[in-house]
Order: structure tokens, then C-alpha cells, then sequence
């Protein structure tokens, strides 16, 4: 168990099976395609390159870019923005076997590109306020062999306490002789989200029998983010013993809803706006929350979800449909480029933009799929399947 798989689990145990189930005819990878978020996709680039960088520092021994050593591990490593290209080509690489994102490939790309001004400042700015414990022993051993550590500094750690049937990944461990410091790179807003994560971290650092045998306690918590540093108060003993006991019943908690058959769906307007995985999940589309449509205000356009029948080809990138659901009967203008629809086609349409004459209800409604809206397919036309 981790804090992410607890989080999604607690959200709702339904999401999390679909999400974590095989789906051998889709693709190769683990669980069900993931759709790529940019922000996500953002957070990811500036993890790797803080990753590649400060594993660089450690090699060499560099405790910081204000050591003197500094510019020429830069150098060598080719620049701030060299390390960005190498980080951006890594990310979206791990995309070209996904399903969901084969096809925006080369935007995701651009997008990341045109933004590696802003990245490399936020990098900068957090490596400008972590200070490395030098050189690691075994180092590069770290992160494939469960071994005591010694005093040094760990980039992407993972952590285990067997004990309680809990891991986690530590951004980095920095180990003196009189100080143990976890640090934690944030790229998002503050949020005590934040604080349980790390406080977290340190229990399990704690309790991990094979990294840590003596049981060293962390005295530094700290997260880091792009506008400064959030330092956490380190639990006392009775706080540790009390995170321990709810990581415990939590955890059982959290097995024990996904071990149900099937596990319970949460409809919920929040988490199933984000859920990758509405579109397989029938409470979802059975439920009120289908109803949430969110209002973009820069566009003055209202986006949701409707499950459509095609009925007939209305010109060369529309088609006439009736709405199946959450508005059973109303008439709709389905406008979309994607290829291979059919007359007689059940589909669920994700993120469609909603045009609705207020004037004349009568009218059908104007559904306008986009870049980043999704089409699946619930029951094909008996002809297409012919």
C-alpha cells in the first residue's frame, strides 16, 4: 500500500479495480490505458530532470549549484536545457504504446517544449535551496538492492515497512552523521495532503528493517516547492504510533473494499470529472453526477458527457444521434472528425463541448468533440460488425 493507491482507493475502490485490471486486447502496458493530463505531464518532466541533476551532484560529490563544481556538472550534462530536451524525450516516449495518446503525440511534445522556460526556472529555484550530503556509498546500488544505507544522499528511494504492508519513494534522503533530512519536490499549490504524505515517508523510513536497521528517525521533513520551502514539524513518538495505527486500519480498510466483487462505485461531481476511467463504469452513467457539466469561462462553453445512438449522417463531419443519457430522448448534432462511426452506434462521448438553444429547446443539441475529448464505443451497428 501507498499514499497515492490509499487516496484512490478511499476516492473509490470502483475506479481504482478498473483502473488496475488487465486489458490485454488494448495494449501491452499495466492497467487500463491512462489518459495523459498536461499538468501531469508537466510534473513529470520537472521530477525527472531535479532526478537526473541531483543524481549527478551526488556522483560527483557536488552539494549544491552554489558549490564551485557545479558549473561544470552543468556543462558536462549539457545545460538546464539540454537535461529538460532529454527529460521531455523520456516522458513522452513512455506514451507511444498508449492507446489514448498515440494520436496527440506530437502536441504533447510541442507543449512541453514551449514550456521549458517556465520548467527550467522551477527547477532552478528548487535546487537553489537543496543542499546534498555529498557523495552516496553504494549510491548507484541504492535503488535496486535492499541494503543499509550509510551517511550520503538518495535520490528516488523507495522505502518499505514490511511490518505494516507499506511502501513509498522518497524525492531525497539526506544522511549525515548528525542529520537525517527527507525532502519532498511539490509542484502544485500547498495542502496538508502534502504534510500527511511526508510525515508518512518518515514513518516508513522508520520502520524499513532492511534500508534503515537501526531504525534512524528522520529530524528534517521538508517540502519543496518552486516559491520557497514548507518545513513539517517531525511527529513525536506518540504521533508516529498513532500514523502507524491508522496506516494499518486504513490500509486493511482499503484492501478490503477492492477484495468486494464488484468493488463500490463513489459517483461523485469532483472525482469522476477526473476519472480516466468513467466511461467503463455503468453507476457512473446511471447516476446524477453525469449531469455535471463544467463551465469554462474563458470559451463561455459549457463540457460534459453523453451517451449517443447515431442515427443518421448529417454532413461530412456530423451525424444526427439521440441521446441515450443523462438527457434520455433529446435530439443531438454529434460534430466530430474521428473516422469508422456508424449509423447504429451506442457511444459514450467524453468532454464534448454542449450547445444548447435556450431559446428553443426543441432544438437538437450541438455537441462538438475537440483535440481532447474521447469517443468509446458501447455497441457497434449490426453492420459494422458484419
Amino acid at each position: 500500500m501507498s499514499v497515492t493507491a490509499l487516496n484512490d482507493i478511499e476516492a473509490c475502490p470502483r475506479r481504482w479495480a478498473l483502473r488496475h485490471a488487465d486489458y490485454p486486447k488494448l495494449w501491452g502496458g499495466y492497467g487500463y490505458p491512462p489518459r495523459v493530463h498536461l499538468g501531469a505531464l508537466l510534473g513529470s518532466v520537472t521530477h525527472l530532470a531535479l532526478e537526473t541533476i541531483i543524481r549527478e551532484f551526488v556522483r560527483t560529490g557536488c552539494s549544491s549549484v552554489k558549490d564551485a563544481t557545479a558549473v561544470s556538472v552543468m556543462r558536462n550534462l549539457g545545460g538546464y536545457t539540454r537535461v529538460l530536451d532529454n527529460c521531455i524525450d523520456r516522458v513522452t516516449s513512455r506514451l507511444r504504446e498508449n492507446p489514448r495518446a498515440q494520436r496527440h503525440l506530437d502536441y504533447y511534445t510541442q507543449f512541453l517544449r514551449a514550456r521549458i522556460p517556465q520548467v527550467r526556472t522551477q527547477v532552478q529555484a528548487m535546487l537553489s535551496r537543496t543542499r546534498l550530503e555529498g557523495r552516496s556509498q553504494g549510491h548507484e546500488r541504492s535503488s535496486g538492492f535492499n541494503t543499509p544505507l550509510a551517511t550520503g544522499t538518495y535520490a528516488e528511494l523507495e522505502v518499505s515497512a514490511n511490518r505494516i504492508g507499506w511502501k513509498g519513494k522518497l524525492d531525497i534522503l539526506a544522511i549525515s552523521p548528525e542529520t537525517c533530512e527527507i525532502i519532498d519536490f511539490k509542484t502544485g499549490a500547498p495542502n496538508d495532503a502534502h504534510r500527511f504524505q511526508i510525515e508518512v515517508y518518515s514513518l516508513l523510513w522508520t520502520l524499513d528493517e532492511e534500508r534503515n536497521p537501526q531504525g534512524r528517525l528522520a529530524d528534517r521533513l521538508i517540502l519543496a516547492y518552486d516559491n520557497g520551502e514548507v518545513e513539517v514539524p517531525v511527529p513525536s513518538p506518540d504521533r508516529y504510533r498513532a500514523l502507524e495505527q491508522e496506516l494499518l486500519e486504513r490500509g486493511a480498510g482499503a484492501r478490503a473494499s477492492v477484495a468486494q466483487c464488484p468493488p463500490e462505485a463513489k459517483p461523485d461531481p469532483v472525482n469522476c470529472r477526473s476519472c480516466q476511467v468513467r466511461h467503463l463504469c455503468d453507476e457512473y452513467w446511471a447516476s446524477e453526477v453525469v449531469r455535471t457539466k463544467r463551465y469554462d469561462e474563458t470559451r463561455k462553453t459549457r463540457f460534459g458527457d453523453c451517451e449517443v445512438t447515431i442515427a443518421a449522417r448529417h454532413g461530412p463531419s456530423s451525424w444526427d444521434a439521440r441521446i441515450e443519457r443523462p438527457w434520455s430522448g433529446l435530439r443531438a448534432v454529434v460534430r466530430t472528425a474521428s473516422e469508422g462511426l456508424e449509423v447504429g452506434d451506442r457511444l459514450r462521448l467524453l468532454g464534448g463541448a454542449l450547445l444548447l438553444d435556450e431559446e428553443d429547446p426543441g432544438q437538437p443539441w450541438v455537441i462538438t468533440l475537440g483535440m481532447m475529448s474521447e469517443v468509446f464505443v458501447v455497441s457497434r451497428s449490426a453492420d459494422a460488425s458484419d
